[in-house]
């Protein structure tokens, strides 16, 4: 789009230079001085020595004005020799040129007005001005009989492109104003005694434009402007006073800033927001601390740097700002090495429990064979032929014979090892924070080891964690 104007722009400047060698005497010429005027002072054009966001944007809408102003001024210089085009008779290059014009700017009325009449009149050679001119003027008294003020006034206004001096068109013109204008000071009127001051000063300011020397209008603007002003300024109060009370601080001195450029230097709205700034500043600090002590060590270096922009002490904030960085730094540091010595622990007893496995495989069982009879006061092995006396008959086949030496509870190394490595199961899960799946898994090594004490302290732990 910007490629797009700057070509367009270039192109018109480009027509008006070819013209100029022939109306060079019809040219209006600048007077001298005004060029300082459309220039801007580029010694800020890298923005380095702009204080603020506020003050950049200022200086953009500056140079956003400027442009306007100077493409406006070159649109006007090309509309001016389009029009002694057509005067001379070249419809055809003053309609090329008031399109171009229009290309640019679509709401240059008189450059619409001209690209339509010297259409016509170059389709329609035959037709003379007068005829037009006359025309319009019969569609302007028919619009005015209507009651259509604007729109006849607008009529006029294309008969005044085409005859700028014309005396019926500038007498209409006149008459037409005045009634547009007393329309608008009467809407403006109504607009006032409901208390609409907007909307009373947006109809007066209308009627003003073609009534530029009304001292009565220019008094009823200025007091009313005076009353809006101070309207709004108590609604502004009231409503940052709502905030206030609230505790929303912020969008309590938004509203007093909006106060300062309705009412520049009013001394209550300036200790308010000195106070706002401080009590701000303050509520950020402490939620700066609130975040350090609980290991948010982003959230307060943002909270502290909010502070610093609110009026606290920078020096302090930048202090604070650097022991949350390097407490950040320490904290992540201590956790990489406990993360460290978890894992490790947890493969060394993995380790542990495979090599215990592998031993238990490893070693041979023992086996012990009887042969012959038991040595024993007669008695035989179940099942011979053999007896054992004329008192204690024959071992049945539903008997089960007493154990000797009392009772031996002992876990094979297979048993042993699972256990193990179910304990370390559980370690694993303990160490990250999942206590219920560390029961179950210790549990399970306490079944298949009831001597595994490693397994109890586990149970113990976690039993208390989970209370």
């Amino acid at each position: 789009m910007k490629k797009y104007f700057t070509l367009a722009l270039l192109f018109v400047m480009s027509a008006a230079c070819a013209q100029a060698a022939t109306f060079r005497k019809e040219i209006p010429v600048r007077q001298h001085g005004k060029e300082a005027g459309m220039l801007l002072d580029l010694s800020k054009i890298s923005m380095g020595t702009l204080n603020d966001v506020e003050e950049k944007k200022q200086y953009l809408s500056t140079v956003q004005l400027e442009k306007q102003r100077i493409q406006n001024y070159t649109l006007r210089m090309v509309y001016e020799n389009a029009y002694l085009l057509y005067k001379q008779g070249d419809y055809q290059r003053a309609q090329e040129m008031a399109q171009t014009i229009l290309s640019i700017d679509p709401n240059f009325k008189q450059a619409q007005t001209l690209a339509q009449q010297a259409s016509n009149m170059g389709t329609y050679g035959t037709i003379s001005e007068a005829q037009v001119i006359e025309a319009k003027f019969q569609e302007t008294i028919r619009l005015y009989d209507s009651g259509r003020l604007v729109e006849a006034n607008d009529k006029l206004n294309e008969i005044l492109t085409i005859q700028p001096g014309n005396s019926k068109a500038q007498s209409w013109k006149r008459k037409i104003d005045y009634e547009i204008a007393k329309e608008y000071t009467r809407r403006g009127d109504v607009a006032y005694e409901e208390g609409d001051y907007q909307r009373a000063l947006d109809a007066w300011y209308n009627a003003l434009l073609m009534r530029k020397d009304d001292p009565k209008l220019l008094a009823k603007i200025s007091d009313t402007e005076n009353k809006l002003r101070k309207q709004q300024v108590s609604d502004s109060m009231k409503q940052a006073l709502e905030f206030y009370n609230k505790g929303q601080f912020v969008e309590s001195y938004a509203v007093f800033e909006r106060i300062t450029k309705i009412q520049p230097g009013d001394p209550r709205v300036q200790k308010y927001m000195s106070q706002l700034k401080n009590e701000i500043a303050a509520g950020y600090y402490n939620a700066g601390n609130k975040s350090y002590n609980s290991n948010r060590f982003d959230q307060a270096i943002s909270y502290w740097t909010n502070a610093k922009k609110w009026g606290a002490d920078p020096s302090t904030m930048d202090g604070l700002i650097k022991r949350a960085r390097n407490a950040k730094e320490n904290h992540l540091r201590v956790k990489q090495q406990q993360a460290k010595q978890a894992e490790a622990a947890t493969q060394q007893a993995k380790e542990e429990a495979q090599k215990a496995q592998e031993e238990a495989l490893e070693e041979p069982i023992e086996t012990v064979s009887v042969e012959g009879n038991v040595p024993s006061g007669g008695s035989v092995i179940p099942g011979s032929t053999g007896t054992i006396g004329s008192s204690v008959g024959a071992v049945g086949t539903n008997e089960t014979l007493p154990t000797l030496g009392g009772t031996v509870n002992r876990v094979s190394a297979e048993a042993s090892a699972a256990s193990r490595a179910k304990y370390i199961e559980g370690l694993d899960a303990f160490n990250q924070d999942d206590y219920e799946r560390a029961r179950q898994a210790w549990i399970v090594a306490k079944q298949l080891d009831p001597g595994n004490s490693d397994a109890d302290l586990g149970l113990r732990k976690v039993e208390e964690l989970l209370k």
